[in-house]
């Protein structure tokens, strides 16, 4: 573990919850061996306030975080599931790798929650668009992910990255780009959009179109 990041743990536990006892067991553990810097724990039986504000509608809950990553994980999880999870947590692509397996698993809501609660992270979700080697099928995960972010503050604020995917030289990206810009439904891309429209590549001209199409319908 790099010492230099502090990496810590919330987790929401429920009178009665039969597997909330395995996690807390084990995040009890790694909290002792100076895995995890610090371990939060709610009862919601007792005080459901902040577990209604995340969203949160099972229990056991948790989250794995530092600086860099923000992960949830909700439901059943073995032991061995939080050491590897808690592991991947301290290396670089941590996130990266946490979006790719949950969305593979059609887990997509919890990565969803995890940027609702941490809106940061969205910033792994355009890095994993701008990279040319990221799957198909990853991708078609991502396109899901991102339409529940639809007219959301958390979406607009990544516009100027998303119009540099735009203006990439990339098709393929840029046809994703114009689609994501649209989702934002915000009035003031319509110019951007537009200015696309008369892009020299058809695949792309035709993309602006219904982008703008796109667009038109969310602020109706």
């Amino acid at each position: 573990m790099n010492s230099n990041i502090k990496s810590s743990a919330e987790l929401f536990v429920a009178t009665g919850c039969s597997h909330c006892p395995v996690v807390l067991t084990e995040l009890t553990e790694q909290l002792k061996k100076g895995q995890l810097s610090s371990l939060q724990v709610t009862n919601i039986a007792v005080d459901n306030d902040k577990a209604a504000e995340l969203g949160i509608r099972s229990v056991p809950w948790f989250s794995l975080s530092n600086e860099n990553s923000y992960m949830v994980f909700a439901g059943d999880h073995s032991p061995k599931e939080i050491k590897k999870w808690l592991a991947t947590l301290h290396t670089k692509n941590a996130m990266l790798d946490y979006i790719e397996e949950y969305l593979t698993n059609g887990q997509l809501m919890s990565i969803a929650q995890a940027i609702q609660i941490k809106p940061e992270m969205f910033k792994h979700i355009i890095n994993m668009l701008e990279d040319d080697e990221t799957s198909m099928n990853i991708r078609i995960g991502l396109d899901a992910l991102i339409e529940n972010f639809s007219a959301s503050n958390i979406l607009r604020q990544h516009t100027a990255a998303l119009k540099k995917i735009a203006s990439s030289n990339n098709i393929r990206l840029q046809i994703d780009a114009l689609h994501y810009i649209a989702l934002t439904g915000d009035a003031e891309n319509k110019v951007f959009l537009e200015g696309m429209t008369t892009h020299e590549n058809k695949q792309v001209k035709d993309a602006a179109n219904e982008a703008i199409e796109t667009l038109n319908d969310l602020l109706d």
